[in-house]
């Protein structure tokens, strides 16, 4: 699991972890925005400050941490969360994006990986 955030090659090091035989789960920009999905949709690019900032504002976060009041609400949302993050992956695919382009977010498939 990682955040595009900055990285230098997105691409190279996804293909370089496929290749070795991991999974792996990406969240563009960053995983703040996994956070936001669990309540509203996220469609245009969004840079990860503003996002976090989101997220910070909607309760989800306090600075690098996720309050105890909203574990409850994540976790609870969880399946809205997962539907709007597959909602992106058919956007980006029906507008010739490259996938996992921003915004996305692949935490879905690793939270459904540990839930099993």
């Amino acid at each position: 699991m990682f955040d595009v955030d900055a990285h230098p090659d997105v691409s190279q090091a996804i293909t370089e972890v496929e290749q070795s035989g991991i999974n792996v789960a990406v969240s563009n920009p960053c995983f703040e925005l996994w956070l936001v999905l669990h309540r509203e949709n996220q469609r245009a690019h969004v840079e990860r400050r503003r996002i976090q900032q989101r997220a910070s504002r909607l309760g989800l976060i306090d600075g690098k941490s996720i309050p105890d009041a909203a574990l409850r609400l994540l976790s609870e949302s969880y399946e809205e969360a997962k539907r709007r993050a597959r909602e992106l992956d058919v956007w980006h695919d029906e507008n010739d994006s490259m996938p996992r382009s921003n915004p996305s977010s692949d935490v879905w498939r690793l939270v459904d990986r540990l839930r099993s």
